[in-house]
């Protein structure tokens, strides 16, 4: 490579090396004479502090020009480069960090990231071509030092041309192919990352060899769309470079950009992985993908249903085989309507199949020139006569290699071997199936069995689950029950690796987290008021409700709660049908299906029964607390995360707020003063005509600072404006559904909302809705009016935790005032609402307070509890989920019926 640099600067020193395109769209050119001054006098900066031919330089970089010139320097300077995928977490950087410096001590000796080698390159100049900081327009990049700062540096150790000439050329005097000139991880989807030790003549070997199969004649112009930091996108700058051609370097894959590149810039060659291809497939309007010499396919096995668009589309598609350890490909060949997956070996290298089964697959070693001859951090395996194992099933037949897929994925069930790559190639053929991920887990029938997830484009309103359904009949018909999945999993689009390679770990990571319920316990509960609670609408002395508790396969537990009243005085959903269609409907629903996610459950009980959004809650917001606990995470935590807001770890209180029935004056002012002294920072009093302006005025007078809501239950008409409006100057945070949608006035609008919206008009108390909000509709039709802007927020009527996170995105982004409110009901369902009470936006105190407010007992441990006016979420012990468990001798006391519901 050196020498090609060096032949390439001499001859052609202004001639356009590479091309760098921001992610903006900004561009900028480098000659070779630029590239080559720059990672000369870098080396030599590096060289003056500590960097020798044995060190090695660590880099954490985007694609970018200084990763270029790094590489560069590498070369002039004899050191090597490690690098770390920029997308990696930082404690996965820092892993990969300490196993490098395990494997090679003190010689590690620089860490870089992007601004730390702009700054670094900014200071590698020669002290004669100031025309440099002109073409570099130093005080306009990001993280490099500005003229003036650079010039205040010592004069005497900045170089000058004919320095770092000659430094050039006796670099490539001295220049060894066979030192190490690249340390690069594996993708560590198989098992732990290692680092493949690649030297120059690995690289280059490699590059040429490529070169030869693809075509390097002049005129070649490579796209250098993959990240630098994996093989594939490295070798493009090699094979570049020995080839005496230009490249474009792009800071992250655009499919639009490319393609109009390709169109304007005339490029010839393209390295991308099936994610890539797959896009550029999408939006190739023009048939630009067909005008390519070359469209190199690597990074996994091809898609089938790719392969098919590609073939159809006229494009010069090579499928590759290669890895990181090979210095990318060493097996191609060009897809036609006639290709079977056979690849051909490029020149100079060999392959055999070790321990070949009666099929003639087995694992396949390979020798040639781009192969390494070690890891640094583990031991790579080799045959006695030096061929490489690569850890991949394969056969060899008429001269090519048929690569099944990597030994450690097969697996035995029932005493057989199960090949996924058999699987996956059945299930691809299923129309729309764009991907298939398959692996074997643990099962106690046959030991193991396959497990299936499946990338398919989700039609609008469809449930992952009943795609999954369908897919799954059309599996029974093309494999074996010895085959066929014990379940499967279909996402929109799989999580991948920057490179596009499916994220093996995480899929894992996803079956892991699975929610599959092994067993449903409903509990039908009574429980007696301390005292009886009246409303303007009914008069309580009992409380029935359902609680739901899941259990899953692991025997972790989940817990909700069903809030409907045995009456329809609140809204016309009431227990009992909630009930039966939880009995009928949505438990065996739970029990057949397993879901990723609880965000799927309301896609799937939607398919399943229309109605009755609290029966929905009461199991989907089980399936959340359940959640919680597989995950380890509280409730709060989750919920703060799915609206993209900043969750710190750690514990979370939430202001609480108490409620007061219809009572006498004195009454009412003794209970509000209990809830004062109690620590509450608000109190909500149900009012209705006659109960309303004396209760509410001794209220005010008696706590004049005191944050004071005010529940009619629908109490109220037009013709009692004058109370209102009395009651509007009294200070009150907002007054709850203060009109009754039966009795409609003679003048004026009719519906309720337009009725509502008009008395906001003349109010300036916020007109808080709760009940009148019963269905979608009612929803839609209260967030067109911009004048009703306070919304009660009660988990259960919208269905569950899912459907009540979309109405408070909504909600926020208009400006809103939400907040949580109550059913008088247990500490279930109020640890539900403190979690969404931490939510960004949500700054009033709910209606949150212990059970024991107004029932003898808490059913749930710990007892939700108020300290100094505050809720603790998940106390020390139980710290995911809701953040509780059921209190049996509690509940035992107030169960009137239990049914079991096993899978």
């Amino acid at each position: 490579m050196l020498t090609a640099l060096e032949r390439s600067a001499r001859e052609m020193p202004d001639r356009r090396c590479f091309r760098f395109i921001e992610t903006d769209g900004t561009e900028r050119d480098f000659t070779y004479r630029e590239l080559r001054m720059k990672a000369v006098t870098l080396a030599m900066l590096l060289q003056r502090r500590g960097i020798r031919r044995d060190s090695c330089v660590l880099v954490d970089l985007q694609n970018c020009p200084e990763f270029v010139i790094l590489a560069a320097a590498a070369a002039y300077g004899g050191f090597s480069l490690a690098v770390l995928n920029n997308r990696l977490t930082s404690a996965e950087k820092l892993e990969r960090r300490l196993d490098l410096e395990h494997a090679i001590g003190p010689s590690l000796l620089l860490q870089l990231d992007e601004e730390a080698a702009a700054a670094l390159i900014s200071q590698a100049r020669t002290r004669e071509d100031d025309w440099l900081f002109e073409q570099e327009g130093v005080s306009k990049r990001k993280g490099l030092f500005r003229q003036k700062e650079v010039r205040q540096s010592t004069r005497s150790k900045v170089p000058t041309v004919s320095e770092a000439i000659h430094f050039a050329e006796k670099a490539l005097a001295t220049f060894d192919p066979e030192r190490q000139a690249l340390v690069m991880f594996t993708s560590g989807t198989s098992g732990r990352p290692k680092a493949a030790s690649l030297s120059w003549e690995n690289l280059c070997e490699a590059a040429e060899s490529s070169n030869a199969v693809l075509g390097a004649g002049r005129g070649v112009l490579w796209q250098a769309a993959l990240p630098l930091y994996h093989i594939g996108g490295f070798e493009v700058v090699v094979r570049s470079i020995l080839g005496f051609n230009p490249f474009v370097l792009y800071r992250r894959f655009d499919p639009g950009r490319i393609l109009g590149d390709a169109a304007a810039l005339g490029a010839t060659h393209l390295s991308v992985v099936d994610k890539m291809l797959r896009d550029l497939l999408d939006v190739d309007r023009s048939q630009t993908l067909e005008r390519y010499q070359a469209v190199l396919l690597g990074g996994a096995a091809p898609n089938e249903h790719n392969l098919k668009r590609a073939t159809k589309a006229k494009i010069r598609l090579f499928a590759s085989y290669g890895m990181t350890e090979t210095s990318s490909q060493i097996a191609s060949a060009l897809v036609t309507q006639s290709f079977d997956g056979g690849l051909g070996l490029l020149p100079g290298y060999e392959a055999q199949i070790i321990d070949p089964d009666g099929a003639g697959v087995g694992q396949l070693a390979v020798r040639g020139p781009g192969v390494l001859t070690r890891y640094l951090n583990a031991r790579a395996a080799f045959t006695a006569d030096g061929f490489f194992l690569t850890g991949d099933r394969a056969s060899i037949a008429r001269g090519r290699i048929f690569v099944q897929e990597r030994a450690g994925d097969v697996f035995v069930s029932g005493g057989e071997n199960i090949y996924p790559a058999e699987i996956s190639e059945k299930l691809g053929r299923i129309p729309g199936v764009r991907d298939t991920y398959i692996f074997g887990v643990d099962d106690e029938e046959w030991g193991k069995r396959p497990v299936a997830f499946i990338e398919y484009p989700s039609p609008e309103g469809r449930s992952p689950q009943s795609q999954a359904e369908e897919i799954r009949r059309s599996a029974e018909t093309r494999l074996s029950k010895l085959y066929l999945p014990r379940h499967f999993y279909v996402l929109e689009n799989f999580p991948r690796i920057s490179i596009g390679k499916v994220d093996r770990a995480a899929l894992h990571a996803l079956y892991d987290e699975r929610l599959e319920v092994k067993q449903v316990r409903l509990y039908h509960i009574r429980q007696r008021f301390k005292a009886p609670v009246k409303t303007a609408k009914t008069l309580m002395a009992e409380r029935e409700s359902l609680i739901l508790e899941v259990t899953d396969h692991a025997g972790r537990t989940g817990l909700g709660e069903g809030v409907a009243f045995p009456t329809s005085w609140y809204l016309p959903e009431t227990l009992l049908e909630d009930r039966t269609a939880l009995e009928q409907h949505l438990i065996p629903k739970v029990l057949s299906q397993v879901y990723l996610h609880p965000r799927e459950v309301t896609k799937a009980f939607d398919e399943c029964m229309a109605g009755l959004p609290m029966a929905k809650a009461a199991l989907e917001t089980a399936l959340w607390d359940l959640y919680g606990k597989v995950v380890g995470k509280p409730l709060w935590q989750l919920l703060g995360e799915e609206v993209g807001g900043q969750v710190t770890p750690g514990e979370a209180k939430v202001s609480a707020g108490a409620v007061v029935g219809l009572m006498p004056v004195d009454q009412a002012v003794e209970a509000v003063r209990r809830a004062v002294d109690a620590g509450y920072m608000r109190v909500k009093l149900k009012i209705a005509p006659g109960s309303d302006v004396a209760h509410v005025s001794a209220i005010r007078t008696a706590f004049p600072d005191l944050m004071l809501m005010l529940d009619a239950n629908q109490a109220y008409t037009e013709s009692d404006i004058e109370v209102l409006k009395t009651l509007d100057g009294l200070g009150i945070a907002c007054i709850e559904e203060p009109l009754d949608p039966g009795r409609v006035p003679r003048v004026g609008p009719t519906g309720l909302f337009p009725r509502l919206a008009r008395l906001q008009r003349q109010l300036q108390t916020p007109v808080c809705l709760d009940e009148s909000l019963a269905s979608v509709g009612d929803v839609e039709n209260a967030l067109a009016r911009p004048e009703l802007n306070c919304f009660s927020l009660k988990v259960a009527k919208w269905g569950g935790i899912a459907p009540a996170l979309d109405f408070y995105r909504r909600a926020h982004a208009r400006g809103s005032i939400v907040w949580m409110g109550g059913m008088f009901d247990t500490s279930v369902s109020k640890r539900m609402h403190a979690a969404f009470q931490t939510l960004p936006g949500i700054v009033l105190p709910g209606d949150i307070c212990p059970a024991t407010a107004y029932f003898e007992a808490d059913i749930t441990r710990p007892s939700l509890s108020v300290v100094h006016g505050k809720v603790l979420l998940n106390d020390e012990g139980h710290v995911s989920g809701l953040g509780c468990e059921l209190d049996e001798e509690a509940l035992r006391r107030v169960v009137i019926e239990e049914r079991v519901f096993p899978r």
